[in-house]
């Protein structure tokens, strides 16, 4: 090989290695800028959001979304140019972008069990609510601020871990927990002992709370206890009565004054007296027949029922046999099914 060939031959070696490094060092230079971007992306996101623990912001969503965490949330809230702030529900994943802050609507920063609150003003950090605060009952929840229906945490005593219940905060003078709903026979009724006992279905649709639970709640203080129905044709009835609790090993029903500023008429028990719960597996009543076979549900029965809130649900009003279904007598009798019902209860101040 000439000496011409051989220095053409090494310029072209020169000039490959020339090329792989120009390579490598361009790669360095954009995974450096990419770390430093990221790296700033991040130091930006944390002085840029300040959270407001068991915080919300209400009427100003923008954007509703389900994500894995408040970091995803605040990521999309950064990218939005309408985003000033957002809220973000642990339990839920829920992330709701808001077109607003609370400077710019201070009275709807409300109190929520569970969720945070973010937005890019340093003081905002100031306006969190302790998780320590416990609370036994809707009832306090509504007294320490907190307006919205929804899913909450009580720590009643005797239930070290917490219990979580559904508060009603609307309906007549609010704290409402409630214990039982029915709304489109999502859920069976139809259960065993066992399975009251400890509670069933979803909070956030059909349920039943517990009778353990029950029983608990209202070992102490003083309880109302509110009965709410409807119809097939958009009407609603409802009925209160004082001195609710539940005792015992066989969860026996106490009621005492009935209110008679009531709609749906004096229905829960069919006759004075308290009454043991009975389910299709165990009958704790002195009945000869078992209603809650009969009948297919679980309720304090006595005879005759005159309400059965646990019944089948059916699709319209009408029931193939008599008392089958969700009934409340002295509203609607025993030939037409409810389609809603809800059974919650209220510790008295």
């Amino acid at each position: 090989m000439s000496a011409a060939a051989n220095l053409y031959l090494f310029w072209q070696i020169l000039h490959e290695i020339a090329i792989m490094i120009k390579t490598a060092i361009a790669v360095a230079i954009l995974a450096f800028t990419i770390g430093l971007c990221c790296s700033n992306c991040d130091t930006e996101f944390n002085l840029t959001f300040y959270p407001a623990g068991n915080r919300v912001l209400n009427n100003h969503v923008l954007v509703m979304k389900t994500v894995s965490s408040a970091v995803i949330c605040g990521r999309d809230c950064f990218m939005d140019p309408q985003c000033a702030s957002f809220n973000y529900d642990a339990g839920s994943h829920l992330c709701e972008l808001n077109d607003a802050t609370r400077s710019d609507s201070p009275y709807d920063l409300v109190n929520k069990q569970g969720s945070v609150y973010f937005d890019g003003n340093g003081e905002t950090s100031l306006f969190s609510i302790p998780n320590h605060e416990t609370y036994t009952s809707c009832q306090m929840l509504l007294g320490a601020g907190y307006s919205d229906n929804g899913i909450y945490t009580i720590n009643p005593s005797g239930m070290a871990e917490g219990l979580q219940v559904y508060c009603d905060m609307e309906t007549d003078g609010r704290g409402w927990i409630v214990f039982q709903r029915r709304q489109d026979g999502s859920v069976d009724f139809y259960r065993n002992w066992t399975e009251y006992q400890s509670g069933f279905g979803d909070l956030s649709g059909e349920f039943w709370l517990g009778n353990e639970a029950l029983r608990i709640l209202t070992e102490t203080g003083q309880w109302q206890l509110r009965v709410d129905l409807g119809d097939w044709e958009g009407n609603t009835a409802w009925a209160e009565y004082g001195e609710f609790s539940i005792t015992g090993d066989k969860y026996t029903i106490h009621v005492g004054s009935y209110y008679y500023e009531s709609t749906a008429g004096n229905t829960l028990l069919g006759e004075s007296g308290d009454h043991h719960f009975s389910t299709k597996d165990q009958q704790n009543n002195n009945l000869q027949v078992s209603f809650a076979q009969k009948l297919k549900g679980a309720w304090w029965f006595t005879d005759p029922t005159n309400s059965h809130l646990n019944g089948m649900y059916q699709m319209s009003s009408t029931v193939n046999n008599p008392d089958e279904g969700i009934f409340w007598f002295y509203w609607k009798e025993y030939h037409y099914s409810l389609k809603q019902c809800s059974m919650k209860m209220r510790e008295v101040k």
